[in-house]
């Protein structure tokens, strides 16, 4: 093993990296409930695990600016999912000609090998990714902040020769009942659209090439499904867990039920990240259905789920911005994590729903009066820029709900707002986020997306709507179903809850203020 050696301080020195903090803590747009960096650039999470009690988070970090440049791993650690304390970087890109990651240590995953931690990521060089293996130094500390990079490295260098690969990056990995690993590395094809490629190997070092487990020709794509796009990042492989009151797999791990989760990319750019669900064996995907894991298209990214030690599936995804460059260099921060999500199934479907640990930090709580929805009326009197709602809403036939976010002063339909609606047609039932009208802010990119529910939204199957807000960040759940999206408003702390509609009844509603769990005094280098 080679001891990480630690990267020289920037030339731009310790004031200015203390300055590019003051920054984003100063803007009053950075999340204070969702996890993000210090400060500077933030995109996939890696290595997720949960140990002796410890969930680690680990990122893709450029500590130097707001902008996708010489990616680091970031580290933090947290005991409930809620609260999280910045640990030293965990890995560097080598100097120039010592490593094959001397542009940048990408994505990868974490797993314990006989007891030692050990990281499989995407050494970049020049372009062209190679698998790299890094062992925790010392396998006793509960932190993980030390870690060694494996001197053979890369260990597994070049694509699979058989396939026109076009991409090649990022991994999971598992070890078999027998011991032996298995890893999958996504890919993108000339002619065959995005795949998913296997290895096998007796010591996380010496890879065998053993085949693609699916390639986007082998789906027969029926017309309503999404784009898989050319290239297939960030592939995620899980058993399905039951659904279940607090979301915890049986011990069986419930039915053979499998999902390939990936992220499409074309073309340099990230499109959203969708779901293959059916089953795996002998060394095979084979898909049944593909869905959406997120209705909100590029703002929620390259995610990734781990096992924690009460046997639930959870997930994090990136929100990347939605400002333009000259907003993210202005705000000295770019990049945030979703909440921690429960996965689980649901009908045949890959399930996503916040983790209930949310409810922790609920704060000022005030009920909404229930009855008909008709016109536009205040919600509650709380104002906030991190909020938690929930609602219970049943629908006639084309009725409507709106909850109207009114960031600042005025009413309803003025100033900046943000619009979430429920509305109920013939044959189904759609969430649509507007944030079209939440910034006033130059440069931002703000589209509509809609997400459809399976409940037909009748008085006897009423739409459940779950909305977290965190000042840019807006996640929404609703029958198993997420959308995100990304908000600027000027003065989100003043933001507060309208109701609108049309032949709709509340028959639950509740308002909370969220709070803060983003540490004082945090430092780009810990």
């Amino acid at each position: 093993m080679s001891t990480v050696c630690p990267e020289p301080a920037p030339a731009d020195g310790r004031g200015v990296q203390e300055e590019l903090v003051m920054r984003a803590e100063a803007d009053p747009l950075l999340p204070r409930f969702h996890f993000t960096p210090p400060a500077g650039w933030m995109n996939d999470p890696n290595g997720l695990l949960q140990r002796d009690g410890l969930h680690h988070l680990f990122y893709q970090y450029n500590p130097l600016g707001p902008a996708h440049h010489r990616i680091h791993w970031g580290h933090a650690v947290s005991r409930d999912l809620l609260s999280w304390m910045d640990l030293p970087i965990a890995l560097s890109p080598a100097r120039t000609g010592e490593g094959p990651d001397e542009d940048g240590c990408w994505s990868g995953v974490a797993v314990v090998d006989d007891g030692h931690p050990t990281i499989v990521y995407s050494a970049n060089r020049g372009g062209r990714q190679t698998a790299a293996l890094a062992v925790a130094a010392d396998a006793a500390d509960p932190l993980l902040v030390e870690w060694e990079k494996d001197p053979r490295n890369p260990v597994i260098a070049d694509p699979p020769g058989e396939l026109p690969v076009t991409d090649f990056r990022d991994h999971c990995v598992w070890q078999e009942p027998d011991g032996s690993w298995t890893q999958l590395m996504g890919a993108g094809t000339t002619d065959r659209g995005g795949a998913v490629v296997r290895y096998t190997s007796s010591d996380l070092r010496n890879w065998t090439y053993c085949g693609p487990i699916l390639v986007g020709s082998d789906w027969r794509a029926a017309p309503e499904d999404p784009w898989t796009a050319t290239m297939w990042e960030c592939p995620d492989l899980i058993a399905l867990p039951p659904s279940g009151p607090d979301g915890r797999a049986d011990g069986a791990g419930g039915s053979a039920r499998h999902a390939l989760i990936f992220s499409a990319w074309h073309q340099g750019h990230p499109q959203e990240t969708l779901a293959f669900v059916g089953d795996y064996s002998e060394g095979r995907f084979h898909p049944a259905r593909l869905q959406r894991v997120d209705w909100g298209g590029r703002f929620c990214y390259a995610p990734q789920s781990y096992l924690d030690e009460a046997g639930r599936r959870i997930q994090f995804g990136w929100m990347p911005e939605a400002r333009d460059e000259r907003g993210v260099a202005r705000a000295g921060w770019c990049g945030v994590m979703t909440v921690p999500r429960l996965l689980s199934a649901h009908d045949g479907a890959l399930a996503v729903e916040p983790v209930p640990e949310l409810a922790r930090l609920r704060e000022r709580h005030e009920s909404i009066p229930p009855g008909a929805v008709d016109g536009a009326r205040p919600a509650s009197s709380i104002c906030g820029g991190g909020l938690d709602i929930e609602l219970e809403l049943s629908l006639d036939m084309c009725g409507y709900a709106e909850v109207v976010l009114v960031h600042g002063g005025g009413v309803a339909g003025r100033g900046e707002r943000t619009v979430i609606r429920v509305e109920r047609g013939a044959q189904s039932c759609v969430v649509r986020v507007d944030p079209s009208h939440a910034s006033h802010e130059p440069g931002v990119e703000a589209r509509a997306v809609t997400m459809p529910v399976r409940t037909s939204g009748d008085a006897d199957d009423p739409v459940r709507l779950r909305v977290l807000l965190d000042r840019s960040v807006l996640e929404v759940f609703s029958d198993w179903r997420a959308v995100s999206a990304r908000i600027y408003p000027a003065d989100p702390e003043s933001t507060r809850v309208v109701l609108a509609g049309e032949r709709a009844q509340l028959s639950v509603g509740s308002v909370w203020t969220m709070r803060s769990t983003r540490r004082a005094g945090r430092r780009l280098r810990p």
